[in-house]
């Protein structure tokens, strides 16, 4: 459908490769730091400081990454729930000031317990009345980095979200005009052939009822096709040879109908009661006064990527009639027109013309797709 919805959001990444990514991300910080620390060493000869460095950087950075889900859940709650831009200020610079104290205080325990463990023995973090606002500098660009970057991605899924939500409205929007103009057409076809049968009622009692039962299998067929916007061309078929054999009943020996269908055609998707409107309008507007012979043919083939649908006749034509009289004459062309659009977009074309023979010819060309192999066959 052409306005099928356009993208869809990305799934949702699982909760274990999200923490396994960040995972990855701080160790290679880890590894970066560390190699800077103690390459500098190595340019100013400082020799034997590889542990030294080593246990400073890991405690420093998977410290710092065993805080995040905290800053995360400060990141939602505050960033995110409707309360003031003062007071959210407020409250992120109080958990910046106490995710410092507790990256720093986590950083000084496990050099201490550590220390020892990498040969280095007792680590000396100095005087913490100093360390810690030493530490905050760097902890509050840490943290405000964080929870913007945090911040960004949400707000970023968000607006993403509200885009899909807004497609999935214009597409039910969509759906709901496609439904109309189906529903619009199916009494349209219903009272024109019932004013066909009423025709003939008074003349050819017997006939009329033959045509009220053809009438009843052809609704029957149609109900049946209903569920879907687009039904299997041999089921379309199948609806057309059955109004044209109603319509055979009015006109007799002034009709001659012919078909030129590909059989491998059949399974191929068409709007249904596609063609019925095109082969009444025809009808309507093409037959002549007298015993002039009407002749219909109805042709399917596929060129390309295409499937070309052409309906012509040998009745009065056009005349000096443009496009837009012509599809302005009632509810079926303007119906079929609209509802290509709304199926294919522009993948369609719809023409109709005179033809140089005369009479008029209609030719749809629709996107080739097909439905699943069925058992029915064209009668």
């Amino acid at each position: 459908m052409a306005n099928a919805l356009p993208n869809s959001l990305p799934p949702r990444v699982p909760r274990k490769l999200v923490w396994t990514i960040l995972f990855l991300i701080y160790v290679a910080i880890f590894v970066l730091l560390f190699s800077y620390k103690y390459l500098d060493d190595l340019t100013r000869e400082h020799h034997g400081t590889f542990w030294l460095r080593f246990l400073e950087e890991l405690t420093g950075v998977f410290s710092f990454f065993a805080l995040l889900p905290l800053m995360f859940r400060a990141a939602r709650y505050y960033f995110f729930e409707h309360i003031g831009w003062p007071r959210k200020v407020f409250l992120h610079v109080f958990f910046a000031v106490a995710f410092s104290f507790a990256h720093t205080t986590l950083m000084a325990l496990s050099r201490q317990i550590l220390g020892p463990l990498f040969g280095i023995g007792h680590y000396d973090y100095g005087i913490m009345l100093y360390r810690y606002p030493m530490e905050m500098s760097n902890d509050i660009i840490g943290y405000t980095s964080v929870v913007f970057l945090y911040y960004f991605f949400q707000r970023l899924r968000a607006a993403q979200e509200q885009q899909l939500a807004a497609a999935k409205l214009e597409t039910k929007l969509a759906e709901a005009q496609l439904e109309n103009l189906r529903l619009q057409l199916q009494p349209h076809f219903l009272f024109n052939t019932l004013n066909t049968i009423s025709s003939v009622m008074y003349e050819d009692v017997p006939a009329a009822d033959v045509m009220i039962s053809q009438l009843s299998d052809l609704l029957r067929l149609t109900l049946r096709a209903s569920r879907s916007h687009e039904i299997p061309l041999v089921e379309e078929l199948q609806i057309t040879r059955l109004y044209l054999d109603l319509m055979q009943k009015r006109y007799e020996n002034k009709l001659k109908i012919s078909y030129s269908i590909d059989p491998d055609l059949h399974n191929s998707l068409v709007p249904q009661l596609v063609l019925q409107p095109l082969l009444e309008n025809s009808l309507r507007h093409g037959m002549k006064p007298g015993d002039a012979t009407l002749d219909l043919q109805i042709d399917a083939r596929r060129d390309n990527g295409s499937l070309v649908l052409h309906v012509a006749d040998t009745g009065s034509g056009l005349g000096a009639a443009q496009s837009g009289e012509v599809f302005g004459r009632g509810v079926g062309l303007s119906n079929i027109r609209d509802r290509l659009t709304h199926l294919y977009g522009a993948n369609q074309t719809f023409e109709i013309a005179n033809r140089a023979t005369g009479g008029a010819e209609v030719t749809l060309r629709l996107p080739f797709h097909t439905a699943a192999a069925s058992s029915q066959t064209p009668e």
